[in-house]
C-alpha cells in the first residue's frame, strides 16, 4: 500500500480566497488502486508548518507528499524544481509572524531539488489544454517553507518523493479556455490537476479512471 499526503493552505494577508483545500478535498475523493490518501489544510503560519509538517509524515508516514499553494499573481499553473532556503520579509503569516531569520536553516544549500520528475507532469497537462509550466522557484513564503520541510524528509528518507504546486486563482463562475493558454482557469479546472498530480505522484497515472482531455474548441468560451 502506497500512502500519499496532500497538503493545502488557507487564508493568507491579501489573499482570503484560496483554491487549494477544494484540490486537496479532489485529491481524497479519489480511489486509486492500492493507494492511500491522507488530506491536510495548514493554517498559513510558520509555526503551524514547521509543527504540523513534520507530526503528519511522522504519524501516516508517507511515500509521497503533495503539496498544494496558490500564487494569485501567476496566470498558469507551476510545478516547482526546487526549495529556496529563504524567506520573505515583506509578508507576514496569517498571525501576522514573519518567520524567525532570512534563511530556513543556517548554514544549509541556497536550494534543494525535488527529485520527482516534473516533465511529464508539465507535458501531460499542457497536452490537456491546462497552462502549466516548469518553475524554478516556489516563492520565498509559507509554500517554500513548507516545500523545504517535506524536502528535508526526503533526504531523511521519511519520504521517498515530495511535488509542490503553485496554482493560479480560479474564476469565480463560467466556463473554461482549456487549449487557449488564458488565465481562465476554473475550480473543475484546477481539481483536476490535482488529481493528475497525485496519480503522477504515486505512479498510477496509468490508472487514472478519467484521463484528461482537450475539450472541445466552442466549450471554450466564458
Amino acid at each position: 500500500m502506497t500512502t500519499l499526503l496532500v497538503t493545502g493552505f488557507g487564508p493568507f494577508p491579501g489573499w482570503e480566497r484560496n483554491p487549494t483545500p477544494a484540490m486537496v478535498k479532489a485529491v481524497t475523493a479519489l480511489r486509486l488502486p492500492g493507494v492511500r490518501i491522507v488530506g491536510h489544510v495548514f493554517n498559513t503560519v510558520y509555526a503551524e508548518v514547521e509543527r504540523d509538517l513534520p507530526a503528519l509524515i511522522a504519524r501516516h508516514r508517507p511515500d509521497a507528499v503533495l503539496l498544494f499553494g496558490l500564487a494569485g499573481r501567476t496566470g498558469h499553473v507551476r510545478i516547482e524544481k526546487h526549495a529556496h532556503n529563504v524567506t520573505t520579509r515583506r509578508v507576514p503569516d496569517a498571525s501576522g509572524a514573519f518567520h524567525a531569520s532570512a534563511d530556513i536553516r543556517a548554514d544549509a544549500a541556497w536550494r534543494v531539488p525535488t527529485g520527482f520528475a516534473c516533465g511529464p507532469l508539465v507535458a501531460r497537462l499542457r497536452r490537456a489544454g491546462l497552462n502549466a509550466r516548469p518553475s524554478p522557484s516556489a516563492g520565498d513564503y509559507l509554500c517554500n517553507f513548507s516545500y523545504w520541510l517535506a524536502l528535508e524528509a526526503v533526504a531523511r528518507h521519511e519520504v521517498k518523493r515530495a511535488l509542490f504546486v503553485h496554482v493560479p486563482l480560479p474564476l469565480p463562475m463560467g466556463r473554461s479556455a482549456r487549449g487557449a493558454f488564458t488565465r481562465r482557469m476554473t475550480t473543475a479546472d484546477l481539481a483536476a490537476v490535482a488529481r493528475e498530480a497525485a496519480a503522477a505522484i504515486t505512479g498510477r497515472s496509468a490508472y487514472f479512471t478519467k484521463p484528461l482531455r482537450r475539450p472541445l474548441a466552442h466549450s471554450a468560451r466564458p
